[in-house]
C-alpha cells in the first residue's frame, strides 16, 4: 500500500490488533484510517514502505481492539445516578421520574451530552439510545415544553430533536432510538413519529447517525393494540424495534402473556429485538429462535436493580442471537464495558457451575461484532475490517501492569479495565486520552448538568411537599 498523506488520516504501528473477527487470532501489526474514517488496511508486521498519514502513532505493543459497543442505553439518565439504590425496576424508575418529570428540552439536551461523552471516554463508541419523549409514566402526566409543569399536552418533538443534537454534539456514533409512548389517538403518534423521522433525515448524510429505531412499549401496556401500533411504525418508516420485555421479576405471569401480543401482530423477525429478556419460557425461547428476533444482555444493570439473570446459554442454544448493553449509567453506574461483560460471563458460569458454559471469546463478542450484528449495522462498526469506520481503542496491559501477556484474548477482557484504557478513536480522530475527553468542553457540560440538576432537585422537593399538604388535608 502507498499513499499520499491527503489519503490516510492516521497510522497504527506496532499493535496488537484483535481485529473482532469471528475466529480471530492476535497478531502485531498496523492499522491505516483514510480520509474517509474508515479502515483503508491493516496486517501483520510494518506498513508497505512509503506509507504515510497526517497523523502516525506507535503503539509500542499495545492492544489495539473494536470500540465497545453498547446495543441498549439510555443516555439522558446519565446524571441520575446514585437513585433508587436499593430498588427493582418499578421503584428504581419512580425515583428516576421524580426528577425527570420536571425536566425541560434544553436539560435533555445536556444530559444525553453528558452520557454519550462518558460513554467516549470509556470506550464505547457506539450506542443504542432509547430516547426520551417527555413522560416516563407513558402519558399519564401533561408537562409542558420548557416548563417545570403545566396543563398542556407534553409535546415529545422538541425532547426528541435535543438528543440526536446532543449525540451529534458528542462525536458517538449512535442509533437514534424513539419511545412508542400512547401520546395522544394513533393519527397524532404516527404524526409526531413522522415529524421526528423527518428531523432526523437532516443528518442522514453524517456517519455518526447509523440509523432510526422505535422502542417498544408493550411491557407496559394494557392491551395487544399497543403491538399492532409498533409494527405499523416499523413497516411505514423502516424501522427496527427493540423492546424491554420481560426484564423484571414482578408481574411474570402478566409479562409472560403479553409475548403473544408480539407474535400474534407480526412483529417478530430479524429486525426485531428483546432487551433484558430474562424471564422466558421454552415456548417464548423457541417462537423468538423460529422468527429470527434477537436479544440484548445488560448484565450490570440486571444485578444493580434485581432483575435477573438471562439465561444466555439457553438461548444460544435455540439459535438466538445474542449482544449486550450497559442499560443506563443511573441503573449501570459506571459506563464500564469491561466490568459489564465480565458481570455476565461471571455470573452464567456461576449459574452453571461450569466455567466451560460460556468463552471470553463469546462474551466479547457480543459486546463488539454482536452487538453490532442483532442492531443490522455490523457492515459499519463492531470489528477492525477494511471498509468499516475506524472506531478503535489502545489499551496498555503493563501500565498499570497486569503481568505478562500469555494470551491478549484474555488478558484484555479479563485483566483490563479503564485504568488501562488509554485513547478512544472514532473514525480516526482521537476523542479521548486516558480519562480527558478530547471532543468537547467537559467542563462546561459539568457546569450545566450540575445546575440543571439543582434546579430539577427544588422541583421535585416542592412537588412532594405539595402532595404531602394535599394528602394530609384529606384532599
Amino acid at each position: 500500500m502507498s499513499a499520499s498523506p491527503a489519503t490516510l488520516r492516521l497510522v497504527v504501528r506496532n499493535a496488537c490488533i484483535l481485529t473482532g473477527v469471528p475466529g480471530f487470532e492476535p497478531f502485531v501489526g498496523y492499522l491505516a484510517i483514510g480520509a474517509d474514517g474508515r479502515i483503508a488496511a491493516l496486517g501483520a508486521g510494518e506498513p508497505p514502505a512509503g506509507t504515510h498519514a497526517e497523523r502516525e502513532v506507535d503503539a509500542e505493543g499495545k492492544i489495539v481492539a473494536p470500540g465497545f459497543i453498547s446495543a441498549h442505553s439510555h443516555l439522558f439518565q446519565s446524571p441520575l445516578r446514585g437513585l433508587g439504590t436499593d430498588q427493582t425496576l418499578y421503584g428504581w424508575l419512580g425515583a428516576i421520574k421524580q426528577l425527570s418529570e420536571h425536566a425541560t428540552a434544553e436539560d435533555i439536551y445536556w444530559f444525553c451530552l453528558h452520557g454519550s461523552v462518558d460513554f467516549l471516554r470509556n470506550g464505547i463508541t457506539t450506542g443504542y439510545d432509547f430516547t426520551y419523549s417527555g413522560d416516563l409514566g407513558g402519558g399519564q402526566r401533561s408537562i409542558g415544553i420548557g416548563e417545570a409543569g403545566g396543563s398542556s399536552t407534553v409535546d415529545p418533538q422538541p425532547y426528541e430533536e435535543a438528543q440526536i443534537r446532543a449525540k451529534l454534539d458528542s462525536g458517538l456514533r449512535f442509533i437514534n432510538s424513539v419511545s412508542v409512548v400512547p401520546l395522544g389517538t394513533e393519527e397524532e403518534i404516527e404524526g409526531r413519529m413522522e415529524r421526528i423521522v423527518r428531523f432526523a433525515g437532516r443528518f442522514a448524510d453524517n456517519p455518526r447517525f447509523l440509523k432510526m429505531a422505535i422502542s417498544g412499549w408493550v411491557q407496559r401496556s394494557a392491551g395487544i393494540e399497543s403491538a399492532h401500533r409498533e409494527v405499523r411504525l416499523m413497516r411505514r418508516f423502516g424501522l427496527m424495534n427493540q423492546a424491554h420485555f420481560l426484564e423484571s421479576p414482578e408481574r411474570v405471569p402478566e409479562q409472560q402473556a403479553k409475548f403473544a401480543w408480539y407474535r400474534d401482530a407480526g412483529a417478530l423477525g430479524p429486525d426485531f429485538v428483546f432487551g433484558h429478556f430474562i424471564h422466558t419460557t421454552p415456548e417464548i425461547v423457541r417462537e423468538t429462535a423460529k422468527s429470527g428476533a434477537c436479544m440484548c444482555w445488560q448484565p450490570a444493570a440486571n444485578g444493580r436493580i434485581g432483575s435477573g439473570t438471562a439465561d444466555i446459554p439457553a438461548l444460544l442454544k435455540a439459535g438466538i442471537k445474542v449482544g449486550i448493553g450497559l442499560d443506563d449509567q443511573s441503573c449501570g453506574d459506571l459506563s464500564d464495558p469491561f466490568q459489564n461483560l465480565r458481570m455476565g460471563l461471571y455470573s452464567i458460569r456461576a449459574l452453571y457451575k461450569d466455567a466451560t458454559i460460556l468463552a471470553v471469546r463469546q462474551v466479547l463478542h457480543f459486546h463488539t461484532l454482536g452487538a453490532a450484528e442483532i442492531l443490522g449495522i455490523a457492515s459499519q462498526v463492531g470489528s477492525l475490517e477494511v471498509g468499516k469506520f475506524g472506531d478503535f481503542i489502545v489499551v496498555d496491559p503493563r501500565s498499570p501492569d497486569t503481568g505478562p501477556v500469555h494470551d491478549p484474548v484474555s488478558t484484555f477482557a479479563l485483566a483490563c479495565g479503564l485504568r488501562n484504557l488509554e485513547q478512544v478513536y472514532v473514525a480516526g480522530a482521537q476523542v479521548a486520552q486516558g480519562s480527558t475527553l478530547l471532543c468537547c468542553d467537559e467542563a462546561r457540560i459539568r457546569r450545566e448538568v450540575d445546575a440543571r440538576v439543582a434546579r430539577l432537585k427544588t422541583l421535585r422537593d416542592a412537588s412532594v411537599a405539595s402532595l404531602d399538604l394535599t394528602q394530609g388535608s384529606g384532599s
